[in-house]
């Protein structure tokens, strides 16, 4: 690969566009060339454009933290790592650009730009674009960003990391390489070899040696749990096996027969159950039934009241209305009488203010010639206090800087004495720890080998642990095997016991069933509910007799209410029609007299004159002149029209209370009939209800003598309590039975818990036994590693014993602060090398800081001076002027006291014309106030007629009724939904009543076809009770066979397991095997052991080619590997003696570092060597000898067609190298690229 050229613009300090062309003199003949200028000019900059175009990276931008942020003009905030910063600042947009030869012979160029939105400076940065172009065809390659890269790294054959090592030579980090300590070696030379990948090599080997020991081990463990079946045992579970599924399928068949019988005491049960449910249900019907008595009254007292219900609503009316007028009265008459008060407040007020404004306005005129000198003098003392002021700040500020300056200056001088301490104790201590510091120069190896001691002795201690655990649980298994087998004897003879207590118990309830058979306590039921069934209908046959008569009564009163309504009603109507006939007649007399004794006839008769003709008829004769008579006739006709009008509301008042009573008595002649029929169906009801339940009863087995009727029902309470004590009698025994029963019950589950219980004994006794094997073969293998881990620990601690003695540490390798106490003198010599280094870089530094802060120390004396001065003399002048002010207003600023005043004025001002208008307003409230009170006399005039005429209104609908005002208010009290709600309830105790008496017949027939079906001689109990025991016996059996059935799968799975399980165990141990060994040369956890072999190879590689180099550099010296990674160099001058690489110059060093960094590209990626290569800063430290045979050795480089660019900004390198790369500072942060040399 060959770079041809290098262009770009706005890259850093490089704002200018700028093209670096190696393909046209004077670049192109010349094999060495220089890139120089002054430090900051931008130098560095070509090379980032390079590796921006190329990889869209840059070497700067590698220093800093992934997540660091840093501003950007368009507000936002980058990552520090962002190739976007290193657009210079104030540019739009900028670009870089390499035009390259390929491994294939072909030119590319590689392009990359970064810009700002809508192309301003202040503009969002928009994401990066790059491009790969062929030159030959102008053809683009690619123009995504992973997609660039892809492609340059196929056409170069460096990824960035190879191109960075093998283009930008390493010389700086060479230069770290040979300076550093043998620990930090290894981590320099992974960096500038890209050595990291045999890290994870010897990680993987060490992950895949451990996870292949696991397998092998598991499958171990596998061969140590498989249990075969011996032919006997095999045989006798087979034998076995056939007699339970023998046996099975009869149990089978006597459990359904045992269900079936069952079933029938099941269904006789149900229906009984069902029977007592009905029952139980009508009863609780009719007592709800009864106990509702209370609330139809009380409905029915409702109905009765509801006409009244609108004059009722009428008194309430009138009541709220004249309530609410007499609260409105008082309130009027009491806001009248506040209002008549503040008016006359309110006219005080307004003199009063029309006083104050007078006042201010005759003192406003006299401050105006004193306010106009105030101000005067005022503006010349603000001018000579801002002197003052600036004066004196200027003096403190002056003061200040000279104390700070002499305090710096201080600091400085005390900071260089304490440097010069810092500098000398160090070197004497480090001087006193000589073998501390052979220890730091080894100190990574020695702490590894420390801790894989440590982890040894740590795993021998685990694995011993280990096998002593096992070796505990092997005796506790032992001990729960001994413990299993006196359990065993124990159940089996609790078993045994267990059997004669049930025979027993059995022989006991077959004596109680004889003397108490089940089917008398089933007569004895049904003998009871039709007793009670009798006892009830005689009851309800009764209750419906007398409602009958009721009903019978309640008709005859409608009958005559409804004759005496009519007769009232017709009477009424006759009335009303007479009362319409006079009220008509006198309507239209009425008119006329009230317009003839109108005001406007009044007037208009006044004006009349004899014997002219009248302006409304024409007429000449006037008969009408007394305007006192014609008043007169118009009161009479009044008075006789409102008498007419109050007997034509009286007669349709009768009219509409007569209908009223005629409807009520129509509804209670109705609801009479309704009673009446109800009444019958009830008798007719109980009667056949009476009926049934006698015939039921009659057919039960002794059965008393019944009565016939209904009517003679006063014997059969008698009769039910005698048979209530049989029942008891029954009930008792069957309780008896009961017991006895679940005894029996309780016994057979707990024999069944103590056979599975046995079961249970050998499923343990084998897992006991499988658990045996399996801790055995855990503690032998834990004693195994045990023995290993303390042979590591032996050898690691031989290689470790000389170390520690050189150290005084000899025995201590036990020691857990072992490493710690080592790693602080580590860091001891360490820190004082730092501290060395820091305090004469310190001292280099201090030297002209301090002649400066001197220098400035004394100028700030003089200035300070002079500025104490000039504000004393400004200070004095002040407070002249403050002397001559303090006589006019008392002191007071001139504006604040003509804004007072002023404000009092028109403070003054508003407050008259707020007096003004609060008068107007007051004034105003008052008068309406006053017509609010007349309005309310006249309202509370009206409420109390319209109360008095609802109130005779009420009073005349109460006389014809048997409620009074009390009554109505407690009846319309309840809500209409209260109401409505209690109708449906008592429909719904209607209907609950008779559904249950149809219930109750169907679940009498119900019984009754179960007990035809008849019952089996053995009790449900007993039934039971076999069953159980059936299925208890087959539940024990299914579980055996499936026991068998499942060790005959696992002996079958286990002896294919186990045919193919010898074969994996052989594969697992050859692959452990050749792991271990891998393991062994190459593998561990962190990765080290081949890291070090890898890189001990490198460097040896490394070496070699550095030495080529180094012969034509200076010859003296020669670079070998010592031990691990130690490098030392052979001085052919003294007989090729080693020495330390500290120990060399720094030019030597410097020449020594030039040739591992030219050695490094024949080391590089897939892309063989690079034709160009740039090597930066380092000349400066070079001799002029040195600098010539460095130069010259550069230079040979052409002669294998490769060019090499230093950077530097050593003035001696313009003399010996004539082709240069300038880059020259203009100012304001920019810089120009300037080619000079031979054409």
């Amino acid at each position: 690969m060959r770079i041809l050229s290098i262009s770009g613009q706005n890259i850093a300090s490089l704002a200018q566009p700028f093209t670096v062309d190696f393909s046209t003199e004077p670049l192109a003949g010349a094999g060495l060339f220089a890139i120089t200028g002054e430090t900051g000019a931008g130098k560095s900059s070509i090379l980032d454009a390079m590796c921006l175009a190329l990889y869209g990276d840059a070497p700067r931008l590698a220093g800093g933290s992934a997540t660091d942020e840093v501003p950007d003009p368009s507000g936002d905030t980058i990552k520090a790592r962002d190739s976007r910063a290193i657009l210079r600042r104030g540019a739009a947009q900028g670009w870089a650009e390499v035009r390259f030869t390929a491994r294939d012979g072909q030119d590319y160029i590689a392009r990359w730009q970064a810009r700002r939105a809508r192309d301003k400076v202040d503009g969002r940065l928009q994401n990066v674009s790059r491009s790969l172009i062929r030159t030959v065809d102008g053809q683009a390659l690619a123009s995504q960003l992973s997609a660039v890269n892809d492609k340059v790294v196929e056409l170069t054959g460096f990824s960035y990391e190879e191109f960075r090592r093998t283009v930008l030579l390493a010389q700086g980090d060479f230069d770290a390489f040979l300076r550093a300590d043998t620990n930090d070696r290894a981590g320099l030379l992974e960096k500038v070899t890209g050595t990291r990948l045999y890290r994870d090599v010897s990680i993987r080997i060490y992950e895949r040696h451990d996870a292949a020991r696991q397998a092998h081990e598991s499958l171990i463990q596998q061969r140590m749990g498989y249990r075969l079946l011996s032919d006997e045992d095999r045989a006798e579970m087979e034998a076995e096996h056939a007699i339970l599924t023998e046996a099975h399928q009869h149990g089978i068949v006597a459990g359904k027969a045992l269900q079936t019988e069952l079933d029938l005491h099941t269904r006789h049960a149900a229906a009984l159950r069902q029977l007592a449910l009905a029952e139980a249900g009508e009863a609780q019907a009719i007592t709800d039934h009864t106990a509702a008595a209370s609330e139809r009254t009380q409905l029915a007292r409702i109905d009765r009241a509801a006409p009244l219900r609108a004059p009722w609503q009428a008194l309430r009316a009138s009541e709220t209305r004249l309530d609410a007028a007499n609260m409105a009265l008082a309130r009027s008459q009491t806001l009248a009488t506040e209002a008549t008060g503040k008016a006359v407040t309110a006219k005080q007020q307004a003199d009063q203010a029309e006083a104050d404004l007078a006042d201010h306005e005759a003192e406003f005129k006299a401050f105006g010639p004193i306010w106009d000198q105030a101000a005067s003098l005022d503006q010349q003392i603000l001018s000579a206090a801002e002197e003052a002021t600036d004066a004196e700040s200027h003096a403190t500020r002056a003061a200040q800087q000279t104390k700070a300056l002499h305090e710096a200056l201080t600091t400085l001088q005390a900071e260089e004495t304490n440097h010069h301490i810092t500098l000398t104790e160090a070197e004497t201590e480090l001087a006193s720890l000589s073998a501390d510091a052979i220890l730091a120069d080894g100190w990574a190896q020695i702490r590894n080998q420390i801790a894989e001691h440590t982890a040894a002795r740590e795993a021998q201690a685990e694995a011993e642990a280990e096998a002593a655990k096992h070796t505990e649980k092997l005796a506790g298994l032992a001990q729960e095997l001994a413990e299993l087998n006196t359990q065993v004897d124990r159940d089996q003879k609790a078993e045994a016991d267990l059997a004669r207590q049930s025979v027993d118990l059995a022989t006991g309830i077959s004596t109680v069933e004889a003397a108490h058979p089940a089917r008398r306590m089933g007569n004895l039921a049904v003998l009871s509910s039709a007793l009670a069934d009798m006892i009830r209908a005689g009851a309800d046959h009764a209750n419906a007799s007398t409602d009958l008569a009721n009903a019978q009564e309640s008709a005859e009163a409608a009958a005559t209410q409804l004759a005496t309504a009519q007769s009232d009603a017709a009477r009424a109507a006759d009335d009303l029609v007479r009362a319409k006939a006079q009220v008509a007649a006198l309507t239209a007399p009425l008119e006329r007299a009230d317009l003839a004794a109108s005001e406007a006839a009044q007037q208009m008769r006044l004006r009349l004159e004899p014997g002219a003709p009248c302006p409304v008829c024409g007429a000449t004769d006037h008969p009408t002149h007394a305007d006192a008579a014609l008043a007169d006739l118009a009161a009479s006709l009044r008075n006789d029209l409102a008498t007419a009008r109050m007997a034509s509301d009286s007669a349709r008042k009768q009219q509409a209370e007569a209908l009223r009573q005629q409807d009520r008595a129509t509804a209670q002649a109705k609801q009479a009939d309704t009673e009446t029929a109800r009444a019958g169906a009830r008798i007719k009801e109980a009667l056949n209800f009476w009926q049934e339940a006698r015939l039921r009863a009659c057919n039960t087995p002794d059965c008393p003598n019944l009565p016939e009727s209904p009517q003679d029902a006063s014997a059969l309470p008698a009769l039910a309590a005698e048979v209530a004590r049989f029942q008891q009698a029954e009930t008792d025994a069957q309780g008896e039975l009961a017991r006895l029963r679940q005894k029996l019950t309780l016994l057979t589950g707990q024999r069944e818990s103590l056979r599975n219980a046995l079961v249970g004994h050998g499923t343990t006794r084998e897992a006991l036994t499988a658990a045996r094997a399996t801790a055995q073969n855990a503690e032998n293998l834990a004693r195994r590693d045990a023995k290993a881990a303390e042979a590591q620990a032996t050898r690691l601690a031989t290689a470790l014993t000389p170390i520690l003695t050189a150290v005084n540490e000899a025995g201590a390798l036990e020691d857990a602060t072992l490493a710690d106490r080592l790693t602080t003198r580590v860091a001891r010599v360490e820190g004082l090398r730092a501290i060395r280094d820091q305090a004469r870089a310190a001292l280099t530094a201090l030297a002209p800081r301090i002649a400066t802060a001197t220098s400035q120390a004394e100028g700030a004396i003089a200035q300070a001076a002079t500025a104490k001065a000039q504000a004393e003399t400004r200070h004095a002048a002040f407070l002249g002027l403050q002397a001559k002010r303090a006589g006019l207003l008392g002191g007071e600023a001139t504006a604040t006291h003509r804004t007072r005043h002023n404000e009092a004025r028109k403070a003054a001002l508003a407050s008259v014309d707020h007096a003004r208008k609060a008068l107007t307003t007051a004034q105003t409230e008052a008068a309406a106030a006053t017509a609010r009170v007349e309005a309310a006399l006249a309202e509370q005039f009206q409420s109390e007629q319209a109360h008095d005429g609802a109130t005779t209104n009420l009073e005349k609908a109460l006389s014809a009724s048997d409620l009074t005002s009390g009554v109505l208010d407690d009846l319309f009290a309840v809500p209409p939904d209260a109401v409505d709600t209690l109708r449906r309830k008592l429909r719904a105790l209607d209907d609950a009543l008779t559904s249950a008496r149809a219930t109750l017949i169907s679940r009498r027939q119900d019984h009754a076809a179960a007990l035809a079906d008849g019952l089996p001689e053995d009790p449900p109990e007993t039934l039971t009770e076999k069953l159980a025991e059936l299925e208890g016996l087959a539940t024990a059996r299914s579980q055996r066979i499936g026991a068998i059935a499942a060790e005959f799968q696992h002996d079958a799975q286990t002896r294919a397991g186990l045919a193919g399980l010898e074969a994996r165990i052989a594969t697992a141990r050859t692959e452990l095997d050749v792991w271990a060994a891998v393991n062994l040369a190459a593998g561990s956890r962190n990765g080290d052991r081949f890291t070090r072999i890898a890189q001990s190879i490198t460097l040896d590689v490394l070496v070699g080619h550095a030495n080529h180099h180094l012969a034509d550099l200076n010859p003296r010296y020669r670079l070998r590997r010592a031990a691990d990674l130690a490098l030392q160099v052979e001085d052919r001058d003294m007989g090729d003696e080693p020495r330390a690489t500290r120990s060399l110059s720094g030019g030597e060093r410097f020449l020594v570092s030039l040739a591992l960094a030219l050695a490094l590209p024949r080391m590089g990626g897939k892309g063989g060597l690079a034709s160009t290569l740039f090597i930066d800063e380092g000349f400066g430290s070079l001799d002029a000898t040195s600098l010539d045979l460095a130069i010259d050795a550069l230079e040979t480089l052409q002669s294998q067609g490769r060019q090499v660019g230093v950077i530097s900004h050593v003035e001696a390198m313009k003399d010996r190298i004539t082709t240069r790369i300038n880059v020259r500072k203009q100012g304001g942060g920019k810089s120009v690229i300037e080619i000079s040399g031979l054409a």
